[in-house]
């Protein structure tokens, strides 16, 4: 079912939520999660677990010279599976974010880019909190030789053609919202059919 407005790239007049308090529950390097007690539209009061991060999110669609997109395999806890995704991490406090995306594509994969192109952003989940994930596309990927994986980044490189991606998509296999979401800037910008 579409709605009405879909084509619209208007907002519908929503009011947005009053912040009336806001409590910290838990605070890590990695995130920072409030309860916060907020004032609906209609007057009624409502705690929301609120999970912010502080910093932007990085990940690089990456291109060989043969077109081939490289993509990685990891074990990630929260969903207890190996899943497909894009190298990336989190921005340093101010750092620039194609020099982020340099940086964690060397030490992520030990690939470097000749050229970095700023691509645009996708909320994590914006239900449970302000991540973000800026994304870029590397272009012509070549081996430094070596990586820098954090302790627990246990990762396996692997390149595959445009078709294989959008068959791996289509079917469900891969369910990563930066790589669904480069795809779909890959697309927008008439790099793959």
């Amino acid at each position: 079912m579409t709605p009405a407005n879909a084509t619209s790239l208007t907002p519908a007049p929503i009011a947005s939520w009053q912040l009336v308090d806001s409590r910290d529950a838990f605070q890590n390097r990695w995130l920072h999660v409030t309860l916060d007690t907020v004032r609906l539209p209609d007057g009624r009061t409502y705690e929301y677990t609120n999970v912010h991060r502080e910093v932007a999110g990085v990940g690089i669609i990456g291109l060989n010279a043969a077109g081939e997109i490289l993509l990685q395999q990891e074990y990630r806890h929260p969903v207890g599976q190996v899943v497909w995704q894009a190298p990336g991490g989190l921005a340093n406090v101010g750092e620039d974010l194609l020099a982020c995306a340099a940086r964690e594509l060397r030490e992520e994969s030990g690939y470097e880019a000749e050229s970095l192109e700023y691509l645009g952003a996708c909320w994590d989940n914006p239900g449970l909190g302000n991540a973000i994930s800026h994304l870029a596309l590397g272009r012509n990927l070549r081996p430094t030789g070596h990586s820098h994986p954090d302790d627990a980044e246990i990762v396996v490189n692997h390149w595959v053609t445009v078709a294989w991606l959008k068959q791996a998509v289509s079917s469900g296999i891969i369910k990563d919202r930066v790589v669904i979401c480069g795809l779909a800037h890959l697309w927008l910008r008439g790099l793959v059919g």
